[in-house]
């Protein structure tokens, strides 16, 4: 943005030289880019331009920096102003403050050389001596303004809504079709202006107009910056009032416009209006030097940040610092800690190693326990998903104070809900549905522990519980989990009990879907029990498998627990190799596959015979089965 140095200098006299004003400028408020002439072209940071973009602004940026006094500007006293003008601001408009001043004008005047000049320097062409009284308020003080002919304008001022199918043409010639999102500066018959964008024909100043509306208002920065995109029309108001303005700054504006018309045009204010239904609340943050030091490492009184707090416009009272208005995006007490840094200075702070304590390194179990299950399950041919800790869980659940939506109003009390969600929204793209996820779910007394759920989907096949059984098997027995119970509850339903303690359900639903739950840190405190450390054989192994036919009402874990109490020697490991159905589903098919190895010697061949002999007995005996 483009600054007049002479300008500036005018406001904080003593000034010193553009180029130690730039260079200081740069490390305590805003980066220059150009000082060409008596130009500066200095970057206005987003959330300053409330403040900032304004000579008056980086007038008291100055003073602040080099300790030097700000002189005031001249205004005319608007409350002086006899009342009447008849000015209407419709509810829901986006006008949050709107002063009209009726004024006569008792000399045409002309725009003083000095009020030109600063004009040219920021980029601004004179017009005429009301535009150039407006547009010169606007670089000085930042408050966008407009004019009106008086006696053009029908009626009183309402700022509202566009209607639909209105138009206007703006004062440069451009029409443009206006919808009813868009605010609107109105007399009684036709559209004068878009608010915080562009003035219309209809009311335009010329050299003949001996009565004049002064605007000063302050708009919706959302509407006038959503307009201003639409109808891609960018001005300097629409920039200003998009980044967003203070109302309290429209009554500067508007008085300060009015002494420069009366000093250059002789004008005499008639009648006024301000329509101010909810003006802005004082914001008061205490000031607190401890908290100050902790942030910043630099100890600072309240008197010495209180000093420099007042140079950039604050109100001191003790402790309590009172926001200035236009001052939007100080809103907490960390943005009152950076104005008193960095004008006391970054250089100044003191470098210093941070201390924090050290603590030896450790793990999580319970992270270590989630990648291991995790690659269990992987291994066993599932996919990992996440789905949402909120959901209406209204039973007995914890109710969120703000949720996201009424159907994520609660925390999870399981994880199955959200992985049902899940296979239902893939259903139609997949046949067969594999997944399982890892996390945590809460109580009704918002307690939170870990589980770890797994879900089956096989389409046209009623065998998902079957197969879910046979997975969490084997995922139990990867995390070091082998002594464990599968014991049916109902028709449909096991529960998963280890050391007589009920750990999980496994299930399956109407729809064909079969859900497993378990919880996480009992399977971790199980876990880590079972693991103890053996040698590595150096001797080979060797595998067998079986086939046979087994009655739909045998389990694979009862054929487990069958070998298991047979003690036969050598046995390391047992495992699902192989399952079908048979097409009558009166029985089924199964493959296992059995490995033996020896710490002591090579297993010779007829040894592992007469084992595997003994299995056949053991399987045909407790459990029925018709070896293949």
């Amino acid at each position: 943005m483009k600054f007049s140095y002479s300008l500036i200098k005018e406001m904080v006299p003593n000034l010193p030289s553009k180029i130690k004003f730039a260079d200081e400028l740069a490390l305590k408020s805003f980066e220059v880019d150009d000082i060409s002439g008596d130009m500066m072209d200095i970057k206005i940071t987003a959330n300053r331009w409330c403040d900032a973009a304004s000579h008056i602004g980086i007038a008291r940026e100055a003073a602040a920096i080099f300790g030097l006094r700000l002189i005031p500007l001249k205004v005319y006293a608007i409350n002086k102003i006899k009342k009447g003008l008849n000015i209407k601001v419709v509810e829901g408009s986006g006008c949050f403050r709107y002063i009209g001043c009726l004024t006569e004008l008792r000399k045409k005047g002309s725009t003083p050389s000095w009020m030109k000049k600063y004009l040219k320097t920021c980029g601004l062409r004179p017009i005429s001596p009301v535009v150039d009284v407006l547009n010169y308020v606007m670089i000085e003080t930042g408050q966008p303004m407009h004019a009106f002919d008086a006696d053009k304008v029908e009626g009183g001022i309402t700022v509202r809504k566009a209607k639909k199918g209105e138009k206007m043409i703006t004062i440069d010639g451009g029409e443009y079709d206006l919808l009813p999102t868009d605010t609107v500066i109105a007399d009684d018959v036709k559209v004068l202006a878009i608010a915080g964008i562009k003035g219309g024909k209809a009311a335009e100043i010329t050299s003949k107009t001996k009565n004049v509306i002064v605007e000063s208002a302050n708009f919706d920065s959302v509407s006038v910056y959503r307009t201003s995109k639409r109808i891609k029309l960018d001005t300097d108001a629409s920039r200003r009032y998009g980044h967003g303005m203070s109302s309290e700054k429209a009554g500067l504006g508007i008085s300060r416009a009015l002494k420069l018309l009366e000093q250059i045009c002789f004008a005499k204010p008639l009648l006024a209006g301000d329509e101010y239904k909810k003006k802005e609340s004082k914001r008061v943050i205490k000031f607190d030097p401890e908290r100050f030091e902790s942030i910043t490492g630099v100890a600072v009184t309240t008197n010495q940040a209180g000093i420099i707090l007042k140079k950039l416009g604050f109100g001191v009272r003790g402790n309590l610092i009172e926001v200035p208005a236009e001052r939007i995006d100080v809103e907490i007490f960390e943005d009152i800690v950076e104005e008193v840094i960095r004008i006391y200075g970054l250089d100044e702070v003191e470098a210093k190693a941070p201390v924090i304590p050290i603590v030896p390194l450790h793990n999580d179990p319970i992270v270590e326990f989630r990648e291991k299950i995790k690659r269990a399950f992987v291994n066993t041919g599932f996919s990992e998903v996440l789905s949402y800790s909120f959901g209406d869980f209204s039973e007995g659940a914890v109710e969120l104070m703000n949720p996201i939506s009424k159907e994520k109003a609660y925390m999870r009390t399981d994880l199955v809900r959200g992985l049902n969600e899940v296979v239902e929204k893939n259903r139609r793209s997949f046949d067969d549905i594999k997944i399982f996820e890892f996390g945590k779910v809460f109580d009704g007394v918002g307690k939170e522990h870990w589980s770890v759920a797994a879900a089956v989907r096989i389409k046209g096949d009623d065998q998902s519980l079957r197969m879910l059984r046979g997975a969490t098997e084997a995922v139990l027995k990867n995390i070091g989990i082998t002594e464990f119970e599968l014991i049916p509850e109902g028709n449909k339903s096991l529960i998963l009990k280890i050391g007589g303690r009920r750990v999980g359900t496994m299930f399956l639903e109407k729809s064909g879907i079969s859900f497993f739950e378990a919880n996480a840190e009992i399977l971790l405190d199980e876990s880590q029990g079972e693991f103890e450390y053996k040698p590595v054989s150096p001797y080979p192994s060797v595998q067998r498998d079986v086939s046979f036919w087994a009655k739909n009402d045998v389990t694979v874990g009862g054929l487990l627990e069958a070998i298991n109490i047979s003690n036969i020697p050598n046995l390391e490991d047992v495992d699902l190799v192989d399952y079908y159905p048979e097409a009558s589903k009166e029985r089924f098919g199964i493959t296992l596959r059995f490995l033996f190895q020896s710490t002591e010697k090579t297993l010779t061949e007829a040894e592992v015979d007469v084992w595997m002999e003994k299995i056949k007995e053991v399987l045909m005996e407790t459990a029925g089965v018709e070896i293949r």
